[in-house]
């Protein structure tokens, strides 16, 4: 189940850091496993990534949640929106993960935003489903 994670996880960022237009608008080499520590925005970063895996007629079938994380360094949820309908394109657009996987079906489940009071940055988190098959 791990090395799935890794490829798909793997997958996903190198398409979002391949997107022309996700990187004119955030920047080069802006979307991170964890962002370094005193990075400031913008960035995109995978907050969480859950698995569950299942056994369907002789095939294990494995469901991923990912969680991306939009960061602005100012209070503007318009534009955050605008990033995180881009990053569903590209990641909707990703059609091969690698090794003996087959991505079978992908979903954007939920997005929800917030103003830091503290600092006045935007976060967009954008939810995202993959279910991959394994051969």
């Amino acid at each position: 189940m791990n090395e799935a994670m890794k490829q798909l996880q793997t997958a996903l960022v190198s398409a979002l850091k391949a997107d022309s237009e996700l990187t004119a608008s955030i920047g080069t080499n802006r979307v991170f496993d964890s962002p370094g520590k005193g990075l400031r925005p913008p960035y995109i970063v995978v907050g969480r990534h859950d698995c569950q895996r299942q056994l369907a007629q002789d095939l294990f079938i494995s469901s991923h949640v990912l969680d991306w994380h939009i960061w602005l360094d100012k209070p503007h949820r318009c534009e955050g929106f605008d990033i995180a309908a881009r990053l569903w394109t590209a990641l909707e657009a990703v059609t091969i993960v690698g090794g003996n996987m087959k991505l079978i079906q992908t979903a954007h489940t939920r997005t929800e935003s917030t103003i830091v009071p503290s600092n006045g940055w935007t976060r967009v988190l954008v939810q995202t489903q993959f279910r991959i098959e394994n051969n």
